[in-house]
């Protein structure tokens, strides 16, 4: 089987309610990527959007994530 063709296993991590119609779901694929994506649940469209990100989990970048993550996090405490 060929990469395009490859089955996807994906791990629903959480998710945070964004609002009445969305969440922000958080989820491993193939043991190797973070994806965080938004999901929609409305009468004429019930799934996940484009929006979000997907970050491969090797070559430091969980690392310099959580890096950021923490930064982001100290900036916030500073706004209050």
């Amino acid at each position: 089987m060929d990469e395009r063709h490859k089955a996807k296993r994906k791990k629903e991590i959480g998710r945070i309610k964004l609002s009445d119609t969305q969440d922000l779901v958080v989820s491993i694929v193939n043991d190797e990527k973070l994806d965080i994506r938004t999901w929609v649940n409305m009468d004429s469209y019930k799934g996940f959007t484009r929006k979000g990100i997907r970050l491969y989990l090797f070559d430091d970048n969980w690392t310099e994530f959580i890096k950021l993550m923490k930064k982001v996090d100290k900036a916030y405490k500073e706004l209050a």
